[in-house]
């Protein structure tokens, strides 16, 4: 997923996941036709909580680690 869609920031795949959830969500409570709905709720939902632990947890840590790396060559070249 992190490839997938590399025109895009992660905070606004995070935005424009969420924001289409809501809609499937509201489309499901409003139309009748709710149950092939429910395929793309399952879908955005995944999606919606990948983006967001991406954004909260592993680009973060990427940076960490790459800190870390800057700091050990550093330290090991002394």
């Amino acid at each position: 997923m992190l490839t997938r869609y590399a025109g895009m920031t992660p905070k606004s795949q995070s935005y424009l996941f969420t924001f289409g959830l809501a809609l499937t969500l509201i489309g499901m409570m409003v139309t009748d036709m709710w149950l092939p709905m429910v395929a793309g709720a399952i879908i955005l939902a995944g999606l919606a909580v990948e983006s967001w632990i991406r954004i909260l947890y592993i680009i973060p840590m990427k940076k960490q680690l790459t800190e870390l790396t800057v700091r050990l060559t550093r330290l090991e070249s002394k």
